[in-house]
């Protein structure tokens, strides 16, 4: 009888000790409690319209949502609404790419000539052997590109042309730059092997076999659904408005940050990621795996490494990628030892958008720690009211100056143009040059900081005005 109770004791602890640990880590009604209040918090400091998130905990999903989808028509955002996904769209196309190499049509180990003969890069102002530049260099961000911004080009191809003869910032596999291009490069390779555009590849041979049905690769389909969010950016201190780019643009770089995604299909592709979903064809058994391996690259500032299309702790217990899109924000987190994934989706991007990595609140509070509040991040906040109170400075200074310059030229008697006074004139003027051309150079920025781009064209006035004021005649009284 002992031997049968110690049996069936043993027995227990076995299965007992078998049990997966997301299977006693279920989420608390206090936790999702806690999770919403949260998200609310963070929608109310950052002037977020809307937010959705998905929570995967084992084999449980939860969804939260706070706020709207569109301020214009106040549909709500709840878990189906369509959100642009920003750089998470890398791991997609990142995928594609070993998806493809699966099934022996391409190697990571091939030469970027072999599929774009007609790309070349520079290096120190020399031609760059591009036999020696493989695939794997623009997965891990290692091809020594750096980012731009590519304009209405129309086409993934058109975009990936722009960088002919780009001047590379290191030799590829020399260091690690993130630069979307390298993604966008990747996205055209898809085009070229399948002999399928990247739609309907990302359709028909990732998407759709994923179960995840309710994720685009073009942006039309998407508004055709009409539940695609609006995207805003906030600026000057709070004040939010619509934003987003062009479809053109959206189409260009759709392979590198707009794909299109709700949190019921990112909570979806947590899952696959997690290793969660057992109904998915054989071949992503044996990639999404292959996705979490970094890369042949060199260690993040933070010390994460890049594998295909996400961040690598290294320890490997966690995994991420964000994104940060025309007028939207996106956060995956996935944490495999313990079967957690994590996805916020929000319509905001600027100075006080929710970009300070929300996921990572979402997180503690399953760590136990319930009160969790908002903070915007400080860098971009405190650079939008640096950037707006000289703009609003300069713009009086420069009204101030421009009515001085006027007044002394209607004295009547006038100074000569000394030497010195064309100094002055020429210093200021150079000034204001010196802050115009740059804002024109890096006006792509203006999707992070729009008051960036006023304070430059503030200072700019600022100085032109300084100088009409120097060049004025002067009176003799």
């Amino acid at each position: 009888m002992k031997r049968r109770v110690t049996f069936v004791l043993t027995i227990l602890l076995l299965f007992v000790s078998s049990v997966p640990a997301f299977a006693m880590s279920a989420m608390s009604d206090e936790q999702s409690t806690a999770i919403q209040a949260f998200i609310e918090d963070a929608r109310r400091v950052s002037r977020t319209p809307g937010i959705s998130v998905a929570v995967v905990v084992g084999d449980e999903t939860h969804f939260f949502s706070a706020g709207v989808a569109n301020r214009e028509t106040d549909i709500l955002a709840n878990e189906d609404t369509l959100w642009r996904i920003g750089s998470s769209s890398k791991a997609f196309t990142s995928l594609g790419i070993l998806y493809l190499e699966e099934q022996g049509l391409l190697s990571l180990g091939d030469s970027i000539a072999e599929h774009l003969p007609w790309l070349s890069f520079r290096y120190n102002g020399e031609a760059v052997d591009m036999q020696e530049v493989r695939l794997y260099h623009f997965m891990h961000h290692a091809s020594g590109l750096s980012m731009i911004m590519n304009s209405d080009a129309g086409s993934i191809h058109d975009g990936v042309e722009a960088v002919i003869d780009a001047e590379l910032s290191f030799y590829p596999g020399e260091g690690f730059a993130y630069a979307n291009e390298n993604t966008n490069i990747l996205g055209l390779i898809i085009e070229i092997v399948s002999e399928q555009n990247y739609e309907t590849f990302m359709i028909e041979r990732i998407l759709h076999p994923l179960g995840m049905t309710d994720t685009f690769a073009n942006d039309e389909s998407a508004r055709a659904t009409g539940r695609r969010a609006q995207g805003y950016v906030t600026q000057f201190i709070f004040f939010t408005m619509e934003r987003e780019t062009s479809n053109a643009v959206a189409t260009t770089n759709m392979p590198t940050g707009f794909l299109v995604s709700s949190a019921r299909d990112m909570a979806r592709w947590m899952e696959v990621q997690l290793g969660l979903a057992t109904d998915i064809p054989e071949i992503f058994h044996i990639i999404i795996p292959r996705s979490h391996v970094v890369g042949q690259n060199m260690a993040q500032s933070d010390g994460s490494y890049y594998a295909a299309g996400w961040n690598v702790s290294a320890d490997q217990s966690f995994i991420e990628h964000g994104g940060t899109n025309w007028g939207f924000g996106t956060n995956v987190y996935l944490f495999p030892e313990e079967q957690i994934g994590i996805t916020v989706l929000s319509n905001l991007a600027g100075a006080h958008g929710t970009q300070s990595r929300p996921a990572g609140n979402i997180k503690d509070i399953l760590d136990g720690n319930l009160s969790q509040s908002y903070s915007m991040l400080w860098t971009f906040q405190h650079l939008d009211v640096t950037f707006t109170v000289t703009t609003v400075l300069g713009i009086v200074l420069a009204v101030l100056f421009l009515l001085l310059g006027l007044r002394r030229r209607k004295q009547n008697e006038r100074l000569p143009l000394t030497k010195k006074r064309m100094v002055l004139i020429a210093f200021w003027a150079v000034m204001a040059v010196a802050m115009a051309v740059p804002m024109l150079l890096v006006s792509w920025l203006i999707f992070f900081i729009y008051s960036f781009l006023a304070m430059g064209i503030a200072l700019a006035l600022l100085f032109g005005s300084v100088a009409w004021f120097v060049a004025s005649p002067r009176c003799t009284k």
